[in-house]
């Protein structure tokens, strides 16, 4: 048996199309059993336990040991897992679930240990301080350092990642893949009906050129670039509609203020998600010029893409930029360029953006290199 493991990930979209979703596809038959164990908050225990196990049913959920502080303090806990289900590997989603599983094999209680690296991690907590705890930043570089430097295997969700790697912890080998963040189940299928209705409820014209933001964008730090964008095409288009697939938040009331009737804010269930993501035109995908953006595999790119949407994305965003560039798929908005090029993007455009998605982006597409974890976590 192999272990998926993580801790203090909470239910979300991108949980499951990037935890359970992958814990499903791994677990095959005649494969070896792969089974998610999942360390999550005690606060709303039952609830997230309920959530989770929808998702993956033979999944172990357990209660972490209250405080971030205190978070090696679950260590007997996962070893007496380990001591009852016997696993040969641990595959482990960031350093704090790495350090356990490390902790496991330095105790013989499972022989190989796969860093699942979603990140750059100790730049993430230095530069938007995930949790305003000083000490407990300080201590992110080691441990990212021994969960690259001490794992078996690797997996890095970009090539941007691993020469990070390769700069800021002397990584040298080569026992690692590369695979970026795929679809989720949802989002593999194209929905069967469109959103005419709801484009026309909201006031959108049929010949609107329509850009599309899918996220929360409350307290979020490239909100700047955000509105610089959107306010050009607005500014330069009068076709140009945004919707904002998330919950109102007072940076998008203003730019609401500032372009009445062209600016569209609705939360939606994932399948009015699709199908309002499937009208549009342009997913938008712009962030500030980060270490923790330069490595980054977000969600939202095969997503937009699936939805058969062109992408406009900032400089230098993982391995992402280069690839609209070199695969025409969409364009890379430069924050001091002129504002961007905008057109309908026809039915043709879609299918072939749909088509990219399905060839690039799914679990099966990588399926070698899964098969590659598999077989390194089971010796």
């Amino acid at each position: 048996m192999i272990l998926y493991l993580t801790y203090n990930d909470q239910p979300s979209g991108v949980y499951w199309s990037q935890v359970t979703d992958v814990v499903a596809h791994l677990d095959t038959p005649g494969g070896g059993r792969v089974r998610l164990v999942a360390f999550v908050s005690a606060r709303g225990f039952r609830r997230t336990r309920r959530a989770i196990k929808a998702h993956s049913p033979s999944a172990w959920v357990l209660p972490m040991v209250p405080t971030m502080r205190r978070w090696k303090w679950n260590i007997p806990v996962l070893a007496a897992v380990c001591r009852l289900l016997r696993p040969t590997g641990i595959i482990a989603r960031g350093v704090m679930a790495t350090w356990m599983a490390l902790r496991m094999r330095d105790r013989g209680l499972v022989r190989r240990v796969c860093f699942d690296g979603r990140g750059a991690y100790a730049a993430e907590w230095e530069e938007y301080r995930i949790i305003d705890d000083a000490a407990l930043i300080a201590g992110f570089r080691p441990l990212e350092e021994a969960a690259v430097g001490r794992s078996d295997l690797r997996i890095a969700v970009s090539h941007a990642l691993v020469d990070h790697w390769r700069e800021r912890y002397g990584y040298r080998g080569e026992d690692h893949v590369v695979i970026p963040c795929t679809l989720g189940k949802d989002h593999e299928r194209i929905p069967a009906t469109d959103a005419s209705a709801w484009t026309t409820a909201a006031g959108i014209p049929p010949d609107a050129v329509l850009l599309v933001y899918s996220g929360s964008v409350a307290g979020w730090q490239s909100f700047a670039l955000l509105k610089a964008l959107l306010t050009r095409a607005l500014h330069a288009d009068p076709r140009a509609h945004v919707v904002f697939l998330s919950r109102r938040a007072a940076e998008v009331d203003a730019l609401a203020e500032a372009f009445p009737g062209r600016i569209h804010c609705s939360w939606l269930s994932p399948d009015a998600v699709q199908q309002v993501l499937c009208a549009g035109d342009h997913g938008i995908l712009v962030r500030e010029d980060t270490v923790t953006n330069r490595v980054a595999s977000p969600t939202k790119f095969a997503e937009y893409l699936a939805a058969g949407l062109r992408i406009i994305i900032s400089p230098r965003l993982g391995d992402f930029s280069a690839q609209v560039e070199a695969d025409d798929l969409g364009l890379v908005f430069d924050p001091g360029s002129g504002p961007p090029v905008l057109q309908k993007v026809l039915p043709g455009e879609k299918e072939r953006l749909q088509r990219y998605a399905r060839q690039r982006f799914t679990k099966q597409a990588f399926e070698a290199d899964y098969a590659a974890v598999r077989k390194a976590m089971a010796s």
